[in-house]
């Protein structure tokens, strides 16, 4: 009908001003903003009312052709589900300990009933028990009852507790006692010294390396032991600091970490490599700490480096700052634009000063002017842009109007606007005549000099606005201390690469010698006293860097294994069904044959169990991987922003994009994921099947026959109820109406395993998109995510997925064409109200995608090369062991190259 068309904006422009009705004209005696307003509002409340009377039948829109359409449509947009999830770092100590445990595990570790019975023979001694255990030297020395006896009292001696609280909160006592008598000591010493004898072991026999089910099982107890102090020991940090302090000192990660990359290419099942990447990221929060205490090392940088406009930043309300480089760029085409204004201030600076000054190390005057002021850096950056083809130039080119590749190519004005010119005669549109109304776009040449008549005083007339947009641009330019340290990189990287200084000599500079970006911790200490356990963190981060630069990239390769090996190819629907007792057919089968058919019920029974629990511990592995993941990338960044980048540029090489996505659109889009019996599934759409069963929607796999509080405590299991699969569709949830007439949807149910997995998935790949690395946009854009993260961004509102989801979007929208922003402008609205805005939004429109396209692969060799240059400067024995070294054969000027030997191990790891 007529009446329940949308009215559009040029309809209502018609109505009110070109063929306006009696009633209209009566209202035009208001103000016409309000006539307008009032017809809005009338429009949206004959909408509102429209829909509320069709809201039952929105599922029969395909059998009532007479219904409103927009009804149809209207239901999806009032209509909003929240997923209440928070994310959390690690969860709870009991859930952190079951997981931990497999079914096999209890067995190994001896059987906790004979856990018990060796407690119980050794008289709860406890103290002896750890005084004969400090005398051992390696894992074949360990006496088994001493080590048996600390264990049980590790877990809380549960033969004596009747709930899981009592055991919990015995275990969190025990292991502080534990702690304070130092059983760590002889754990680290012990854990060192096997995982070095192995290593050695495995290459001079590689035949022989598996271990003894003896020696395993010792090894295990150990590993068990140690995990179960440092879970403890992360819920008292201030209780267990000789314990962090001890862990510093051994250095027993990077034991772990070369542990791991000697079991790469020489795989031993024996080794439980699973339970090392446990460990290591459990070390992670207990060494260098959790989200919240990299937030307090990230303020004490600021105050450190003295980053202004950092409040105004992360202040919610409508105070915006911009980066340097837009500020710069900004001046540029001010300056283009008036080529007078201001000469004094903003004359380009001559290059050769600078040129003389990087030549004359003691020559400071030039240094001070350039980081002083903002202005001094804009010349100095412009300069080096306009007076150097350095290959660091494009990791940060200043994209102006008259470099970009449409603007800088339109025709300039054949009269200037300056030049008086006769106005336009007046004539009629097409559409005051009833004609459609057409809107045109004019661009103007933006680089074309804009000269206004001088008055004599002044050197030239400047609009108030353009002088009023630069101060405001300057004050609120935000230069962190990560874009300080990349730029001070560049200038090092820049006088390398002229010959002007050799930068990799004196590489242990004394702490006089330090610049204002490398830290002498010592006195950091001395000074910032109250900051210690920031500075103690930041000291850990780059010895753990320093000692394992050479081994990062094979730990990116196994860990991104585990992200490959859940295929999610067991068909839970299947399990679920046969495993509970009402839908079982081995259990109807068994009460009419009891004695026949019980045993064959129970093999199967455990076979379900056992293919649920490789499942289970799969995606809790996969917790760990994307945690150690994402940790290391933020506290590699803390400590120097191109460690943080060549991290990422590690997790890019191994094709993380490509894993990642194949495996969400796994988790998503999975027929072994959904039910086969629901009884309304013939009425539900494939998209609706689509958001209700899945990975995150299903609940987490619980098996309570194999949790370790279960044996414990020796509870029965026999009637538990396992489900598998999510049976409560969003759309019958109950609803929340609030005054704005949206009904809100909270799911409770869910998979928190997974939540944390998708969660640290989007956020690490939202941290490999580097700015402006065009080539890693391109990369992801290939794989098509948009439609994945809309899914997921539409009907699961949450602050963990919706942050990275948007902040990834809003770099790959600029790259799509005009269709998919017309198609989806909702999610591009999305990103202005979400996320903090800056003085130079120009991402959606002002991108210059041809000049990106072209610049990519060579943006991405300039990073790799400022990367190998960083890393060859700082710590070239690492960089050494692993084919590179400085050759200072040609010319005495220091160049880099290669090991014949160790090329093939370098290829992957640095695009030369």
């Amino acid at each position: 009908m007529q009446s329940d068309e949308l009215i559009s904006i040029d309809q209502l422009e018609d109505q009110i001003i070109d063929h306006p009705d009696a009633s209209t004209k009566q209202d035009l005696n208001e103000s016409l903003d309000e006539t307008f307003q009032k017809k809005l509002n009338a429009r949206a409340e004959q909408i509102r009312s429209s829909s509320n009377s069709n809201k039952q039948h929105v599922k029969d829109q395909n059998k009532d052709s007479n219904q409103d359409a927009n009804s149809i449509n209207y239901q999806f947009l009032i209509t909003k589900s929240h997923l209440d999830y928070n994310h959390l770092d690690y969860g709870s100590l009991d859930q952190e300990l079951s997981e931990w445990f497999t079914s096999i595990d209890l067995k190994v570790i001896g059987g906790l009933s004979v856990l018990s019975h060796v407690y119980e023979s050794e008289k709860g001694d406890v103290n002896t028990a750890i005084e004969r255990f400090s005398q051992n030297e390696s894992v074949e020395d360990v006496t088994t009852t001493s080590l048996k006896t600390i264990l049980y009292y590790s877990f809380g001696e549960y033969a004596t507790k009747k709930t899981r609280e009592d055991q919990l909160q015995q275990i969190e006592m025990n292991n502080l006692v534990l702690i304070q008598k130092k059983v760590y000591e002889p754990l680290i010493r012990i854990l060192q010294r096997f995982m070095t004898s192995q290593i050695e072991k495995i290459e001079n026999d590689k035949q022989n390396s598996c271990l003894s089910s003896a020696v395993e099982s010792e090894y295990f107890r150990i590993l068990t032991l140690f995990y179960f102090l440092i879970n403890v020991a992360i819920l008292h940090p201030d209780k267990c600091y000789l314990f962090k302090k001890c862990l510093s000192k051994s250095d027993i990660m990077t034991s772990i970490l070369e542990f791991i990359e000697h079991w790469k290419w020489y795989p031993n099942n024996s080794h439980r490599t699973r339970y090392l990447i446990l460990i290591v990221n459990k070390l992670i929060f207990l060494e260098l700490g959790d989200s919240d205490h990299l937030k307090k090392c990230d303020d004490f940088l600021v105050n450190l480096h003295k980053v202004k406009n950092k409040d105004a930043k992360i202040d919610s309300g409508n105070v915006l700052t911009c980066s340097p480089l837009d500020y710069f760029v900004f001046r540029e085409d001010l300056l283009d634009k008036y080529p007078l204004y201001d000469k004094t201030e903003l004359q380009p600076y001559d290059f050769e000063s600078f040129k003389n000054a990087l030549e004359d190390e003691s020559s400071t005057e030039s240094v001070e002017s350039r980081s002083s002021t903002i202005e001094g850096k804009y010349r100095y950056f412009m300069a080096v842009h306009g007076g150097s083809n350095s290959l660091s130039n494009l990791i940060e080119p200043p994209k102006t109007n008259k470099s970009h590749s449409i603007l800088g190519q339109l025709p300039t004005q054949t009269v200037h606007i300056a030049t008086p010119v006769p106005s336009p005669k007046l004539m009629a549109s097409d559409y005051m005549s009833g004609g459609e109304k057409i809107r045109k776009s004019y661009q103007v040449n933006q680089a074309m000099p804009m000269i206004y008549p001088n008055d004599g005083e002044s050197a030239l007339n400047v609009p108030f606005a353009m002088k009023e947009a630069d101060e405001i641009l300057k004050n609120a330019v935000y230069e962190s201390y990560s874009t300080k340290r990349l730029w001070k990189e560049r200038e090092m990287f820049m006088q390398q690469e002229r010959g002007y200084v050799d930068t990799y000599k004196n590489k242990n500079k004394h702490p006089k010698d330090l610049n204002e970006f490398d830290y002498d911790f010592v006195g950091l200490k001395a000074k910032f006293s109250e900051n210690l356990p920031e500075i103690e963190s930041m000291e850990r981060i780059e010895t753990l860097y320093a000692k394992n630069l050479c081994r990062l990239h094979t730990l990116v390769e196994v860990l991104m294994e585990t992200i490959k090996v859940n295929r999610l190819d067991y068909n839970f629907n299947f399990a679920e069904l046969e495993l509970n007792p009402e839908t079982s057919i081995l259990r109807n089968k068994a009460a009419r044959n009891f004695h026949r058919n019980e045993e064959t019920r129970k093999r199967v029974e455990m076979v379900l169990l056992s293919q649920l629990e490789i499942n289970n511990v799969k995606e809790i592995t996969l917790k760990a991987t994307t945690s150690i993941l994402i940790m290391l990338l933020k506290w590699f960044k803390i400590s120097h922003v191109l460690k943080g980048f060549y991290f990422s540029s590690l997790l890019f090489d191994q094709q993380f994009f490509t894993i990642s996505l194949d495996y969400l659109s796994r988790c998503f889009n999975n027929p072994n994921l959904q039910s086969a019996t629901t009884e309304k599934r013939d009425e539900l759409t494939e998209y609706e099947i689509l958001i209700n069963q899945n990975k995150l929607t299903n609940p987490k796999i619980s098996i309570p026959k194999f949790e370790f509080f279960t044996n414990c405590l020796q509870l029965n299991t026999e009637n538990t109820k396992y489900e598998l699969i999510n049976k409560s569709f969003i759309s019958n949830l109950p609803e929340k109406l609030d005054s704005n007439n949206v009904n809100h949807v909270y799911i409770s149910k869910f998979n928190g395993n997974f939540a944390f997995i998708l969660t640290n998935i989007l956020t690490i790949t939202n941290k490999i998109l580097i700015k402006n690395q065009s080539q890693r946009i391109f990369t992801l854009n290939d794989l098509k995510p948009s439609e994945l993260y809309k899914m997921i961004l539409i009907n699961y509102d949450c602050e963990a997925f919706n942050k990275p989801i948007l902040k990834a979007l809003k770099k790959l929208i600029p790259y799509q064409g005009r269709k998919w922003k017309s198609a989806n402008m909702d999610l591009i609205s999305q990103i202005y109200l979400n996320l903090k805005l800056s003085m130079k939004d120009n991402w959606l429109s002002g991108k210059d995608l041809e000049s990106d396209f072209n610049n990519s692969y060579d943006q991405e060799i300039a990073l790799r090369g400022l990367l190998q240059f960083y890393n060859v400067r700082n710590y070239p024995d690492q960089m050494e062991s692993i084919g590179y070294e400085v050759n200072r054969d040609l010319a005495n000027v220091p160049q880099l190259s290669l090991s014949d030997s160790n090329e093939g191990a370098i290829v992957d790891n640095v695009i030369l």
